[in-house]
């Protein structure tokens, strides 16, 4: 059995993918220190920890792709994870072990399913530290509304799914489970940052250390406003039985938009702000005193996805931008079928 356990848990659109890109670019350079990013539940992100932990009745994107749909299915799957990832520690010679998943602070609802995965982590390891990052819920929500878009979304941004931003209850269920003492909170705020850097930030809250270490690009998954506005309407023109079949070409556009420069920022009206601050001053006020001995109040320094004065709100799409962004579309895809097809 190991000594420790670092369990990332998110929560989304902090910097995760950044940080997994991290520990996986360097998972040879951490294995020589002792330190396990392991591959058995997933090469980048640890999905396989959701897959894992979700009580049976419950089917998700990580189980979708794995095939398991019924208990058996999902009995054999754990059986085989335990096995592979009891292998994979035994042969690093590790003494502690990384694992990483913003889905574990999203998906992971019940108090069984926080204790199916504490009871993986006390197989491994002696003592586990569970690591959260929190952000104002405004850009959170704005954040996570992007990626919603992204995998099929049809909404208008709204207060619909707020509750994900309620941090007193998030983090009072994972402390009920690990303890209090376990949870290392974090703000995802860079003037909180070791050296105003994530990476090195995630490595000193993990005592990784950061020399010698390989830095990573930053992954940056916001779209634009029209962007955005695109590939709603592009979402709301499918049934949604075809929608998830064209996922994989979804993807491909949305990697084009990405790309694309000298859109309009999404930002949400100060109204709209305002009443997301105001559903989560209470909780806030709460965390701040529990969780970080009233050093912050407010929280979280101001929202920065707000339109201010100047500010040009997202309107609707004009026929011409659609157009342009067909073209735009098309093309990125052609090259990227030039690039793959021509080599």
């Amino acid at each position: 059995m190991l000594p420790r356990c670092w369990l990332h848990i998110g929560v989304e659109k902090t910097g995760t993918t950044s940080i997994q890109n991290f520990l996986a670019a360097n998972r040879s350079a951490l294995r020589a220190r002792g330190v396990l990013y392991p591959l058995t539940p997933g090469a980048v992100s640890h999905l396989g920890l959701v897959a894992y932990a979700l009580d049976d009745a419950r089917v998700d994107g990580t189980r979708k792709v794995r095939r398991l749909f019924d208990p058996a299915q999902i009995a054999s799957f754990r059986g085989r994870f335990t096995r592979a990832l009891d292998e994979e520690i035994s042969t690093s010679g590790a003494s502690e072990i990384i694992l990483s998943s913003e889905l574990l602070s999203s998906r992971l609802r019940s108090p069984s399913e926080i204790a199916r995965l504490k009871s993986l982590c006390d197989r491994i390891a002696r003592r586990t530290n569970v690591v959260v990052y929190l952000r104002n819920q405004v850009d959170f929500l704005v954040s996570r509304y992007t990626t919603i878009i992204q995998l099929g979304g049809r909404e208008e941004f709204g207060v619909r799914g707020i509750a994900f931003g309620d941090y007193a209850r998030l983090l009072d269920r994972w402390a009920t489970t690990f303890g209090r003492g376990n949870l290392i909170v974090r703000r995802f705020e860079p003037q909180d940052f070791v050296d105003g850097d994530l990476l090195a930030d995630f490595a000193a809250a993990t005592d990784l250390g950061f020399k010698n270490l390989v830095a990573v690009p930053r992954h940056n998954e916001s779209l634009d406003a029209e962007s955005l506005a695109f590939l709603r309407a592009i979402n709301r023109g499918f049934p949604q039985k075809i929608a998830e079949r064209v996922g994989s070409l979804r993807s491909a556009a949305v990697a084009v938009l990405q790309r694309r420069q000298g859109g309009t920022k999404f930002l949400i009206p100060p109204k709209l702000a305002g009443r997301i601050g105001t559903h989560f001053r209470a909780s806030n006020e709460y965390v701040s005193r529990q969780y970080f001995e009233s050093r912050y109040q407010p929280l979280f320094a101001p929202a920065k996805l707000v339109a201010r004065n100047g500010d040009t709100p997202p309107g609707p799409l004009h026929c011409y931008e659609a157009l342009h962004l067909s073209g735009v579309v098309a093309l990125g895809l052609i090259k990227q079928a030039f690039r793959r097809f021509g080599r």
